[in-house]
């Protein structure tokens, strides 16, 4: 149907329902509507006919058919356009908020919940008299554990930073990591290293704390009451602090004198009797008893590699003025335990 014809029978169908004056007439089809109409002008004069069916005619001369009809199409066409820009962009719209309300519905129950305290666990080592082990923890440090020592980590253990609480003696190899940095914490004293060797000496009976650097560098903090200071050793420097004077000194030393102990190998280097005494009852496990108060001036140096107790008693009565007795322990019947031998060192008669 070309686009004349239909603008032409638009035209009168426009004309005859306002001829016709019925709202009623919107709902009329087809040949309804036009046997209504020819009623209707049956009963008019020729000339009125006439005279509207000219005026009709140059009405529709006037109307330029073709550019309606185009201009209709492309109300049409950019109707659809827009449905379609529209449909698009909805789908695009849910995209973006089905994971924006997720979001917002996780935050708003999460920040409802109360807060729960992270549990911490603890993994704690400790060695008694006579006994000394090594351990490998989760990081890959490697750590010696001295008689009579223990230490204590976190669970898990990698954080920013990998802290050990240290009671006694140990050497670690420390296991690089540039992004953890590794603390012992030994009272008010902190040792801070990346990856390093190093030994850690802080017995609570004693009266001095001591660190001596194997390999690498390593920083210690001294957060005690009479200083406030940071110090940074080098390979083969031992720093020393006094308990009952709160003085600390630094000098150079071995540093294998100061962790053979970690290699079985028990080092006296111009040890007094007294030190002696506190070193065999650690390392051998036993109770040691004075008995000439002469003998705490003398002084012992020479190494044990591995050797048994008796072997011990033997070499140092063969290289000292001294005579030493071995008591065995006994079974306690009330405890159920095997008490600690006994030895009991005096001068030579």
């Amino acid at each position: 149907m070309c686009p004349g014809f239909f603008l032409y029978y638009w035209q009168i169908r426009k004309k005859i329902i306002r001829d016709l004056g019925n709202k009623k007439a919107y709902q009329l089809h087809g040949s309804a509507i036009f046997d209504r109409y020819l009623a209707r002008k049956s009963t008019q004069p020729k000339e009125d006919q006439y005279g509207e069916a000219g005026a009709l005619i140059s009405e529709i001369k006037t109307v330029d058919a073709d550019k309606a009809y185009f201009a209709l199409y492309d109300r049409i066409r950019n109707h659809s356009r827009v449905h379609m820009i529209w449909s698009r962009f909805s789908r695009i719209a849910a995209i973006l908020i089905i994971p924006l309300l997720i979001f917002t519905v996780w935050k708003q129950v999460d920040e409802e919940k109360p807060d729960v305290p992270v549990e911490i666990s603890y993994q704690e080592i400790s060695n008694p008299s006579g006994i000394r082990s090594s351990v490998v923890l989760p990081d890959g440090t490697k750590v010696w554990l001295n008689a009579e020592s223990r230490i204590r980590y976190s669970i898990p253990f990698i954080n920013k930073t990998r802290e050990v609480e240290l009671v006694g003696e140990a050497f670690l190899n420390v296991a690089k990591n540039p992004d953890s940095p590794f603390e012992v914490r030994v009272n008010q004293f902190t040792v801070r290293a990346l990856g390093t060797q190093f030994n850690v000496k802080a017995f609570p009976g004693d009266g001095q704390v001591e660190v001596v650097l194997k390999e690498g560098s390593i920083q210690l903090d001294n957060n005690t009451e009479s200083a406030q200071e940071r110090i940074h050793l080098k390979p083969n420097e031992l720093w020393v602090y006094d308990k009952i004077s709160r003085s600390a000194v630094l000098k150079k030393v071995d540093a294998d004198e100061h962790i053979a102990w970690h290699r079985n190998r028990l080092v006296l280097n111009k040890t007094t009797m007294a030190e002696l005494a506190v070193q065999l009852e650690r390392w051998y496990g036993v109770q040691v008893e004075i008995k000439d108060q002469g003998l705490y001036k003398y002084r012992f140096t020479t190494v044990f590699d591995n050797e048994p107790l008796h072997r011990v008693i033997e070499l140092l009565e063969m290289s000292s003025p001294i005579r030493i007795n071995y008591i065995p322990g006994e079974y306690n019947t009330g405890t159920g335990d095997v008490e600690k031998s006994i030895i009991q060192i005096s001068a030579k008669q």
